[in-house]
């Protein structure tokens, strides 16, 4: 892979100020040190990610079983020590009729 060298960039330079001009060059120059800041931080966090999710190995321990429905789905509470929480009610959904 070929390297860039001083004469390379010099060239870019040059061509870029008669592009933009030279009132538009320290903007520019602003822009493309956010945008590599930006990019070296995503970078970062993705190879942190990535390390995490590698690193991680499992303890041995089986994860908790989780319970199947109940089949007459009966019971309006659940079960003590199962975990499942029941859903939440739809506060858009009518009252239910009174004496029913």
């Amino acid at each position: 892979m070929p390297q860039i060298g001083p004469l390379e960039i010099a060239v870019v330079l040059l061509v870029a100020l008669l592009v933009f001009g030279p009132n538009r060059m320290p903007e520019l120059a602003r822009q493309a040190g956010r945008a590599m800041r930006e990019l070296r931080r995503i970078q970062q966090n993705l190879r942190a990610d990535l390390h995490e999710f590698v690193a991680d190995e499992p303890t041995g321990a089986a994860p908790a079983p989780t319970l199947p429905p109940k089949a007459d789905g009966g019971g309006d509470e659940p079960e003590e020590g199962t975990g499942i929480a029941e859903p939440e009610e739809d506060p858009s959904d009518p009252p239910p009729p009174v004496g029913a």
